[in-house]
């Protein structure tokens, strides 16, 4: 059964003639006819009670117009979907990324977008608090972020909340195994960002709340950096598990939870105020299945925004 058989067979259900058919169609009446009996013949039915007057559909006849309806529909829907795509060029987006997301989001992003072929990125790393301002001056299209004020966000989306965990040289803190609770971080000798930075800031309002001293030994605001610091000092630091996953399952690092409270961050995508919609969904429909993803492999502290945590 090809598609010009079914757009014949319509033509003459709808005129009830041949000759009509053949006319508005701009092909030859036997041409047509020899397409309608072929198309029977496939089928094993009659589709028309042929009358010296005209064509009458018999009762297969016009089960199958409803449906033949349907489908020429659908192909034309389908085709003026892809229409759409041929008239858009692929378009370019720059994306801002803290360490944590970009080392674990990225890759899959870039494979996903490929296979899209929709969208091309243009990355920046950066901490959060920077990438929030530029998506705020305008000088980038999207970022992932932690927590961004609610000034800065136009376009914006919850992807996963996320569970910083307390890490530390080898053999030091029972392999995940027991959890700390936050009152006891003041015992630990501490590498921590810089005040001005998201996750020092929440760590600082945390401590005034529950009262408690954070013993700061070196404030450091990068990453490699940092985990030099706690390998050659004997530190400690509070960070994303997904960070630090690899190391420690090589045993360069141990960790605990952290609890009552737990410390979390929220990790947001957002768009600047002049980026279309259509860009943005892209992004974000290709990052939460990803974000799904680790979160049931388990290698992330990570929870979606439907999901409970515990304090």
């Amino acid at each position: 059964m090809r598609l010009r058989q079914l757009r014949y067979f319509l033509a003459v259900a709808k005129t009830g003639s041949q000759t009509l058919a053949a006319q508005k169609l701009n092909v030859s009446q036997p041409a047509l006819g020899l397409q309608v009996r072929e198309l029977e013949a496939k089928l094993g039915v009659s589709l028309f009670v042929r009358r010296s007057r005209g064509m009458e559909l018999t009762e297969a006849g016009r089960e199958l117009q409803g449906r033949a309806d349907k489908i020429l529909q659908d192909l034309e829907s389908a085709r003026h979907a892809m229409r759409a795509y041929a008239n858009n060029p692929e378009r370019r987006v720059t994306l801002g990324t803290p360490p944590t997301p970009g080392k674990l989001l990225v890759p899959p992003l870039l494979r996903a977008l490929a296979d899209q072929k929709s969208l091309t990125l243009g990355l920046q790393e950066g901490l959060s608090s920077d990438l929030a301002i530029m998506i705020k001056n305008g000088d980038l299209d999207l970022a992932l972020t932690y927590d961004p004020s609610s000034d800065i966000k136009r376009s914006s989306a919850i992807l996963a909340y996320d569970d910083l965990i307390l890490i530390g040289p080898p053999q030091s803190l029972g392999g995940g195994k027991k959890a700390v609770s936050f009152r006891t971080l003041g015992s630990f000798p501490l590498v921590m960002d810089s005040p001005k930075q998201i996750t020092r800031k929440l760590l600082d309002k945390l401590a005034n709340q529950e009262d408690v001293s954070l013993k700061v030994a070196l404030e450091v605001d990068s990453v490699n950096l940092k985990r030099e610091v706690i390998l050659s000092y004997g530190c400690f630091a509070i960070v994303p598990r997904g960070l630090f996953s690899e190391a420690i399952t090589e045993g360069r690092f141990d960790w605990a939870p952290i609890i009552k409270p737990s410390i979390t961050r929220t990790l947001f995508l957002i768009g600047r105020n002049t980026l279309p919609d259509q860009d943005f969904q892209v992004i974000l429909d290709s990052l939460r299945p990803i974000v799904s993803t680790y979160i049931r492999d388990r290698n992330v502290n990570w929870r979606l925004p439907q999901d409970t945590g515990n304090s």
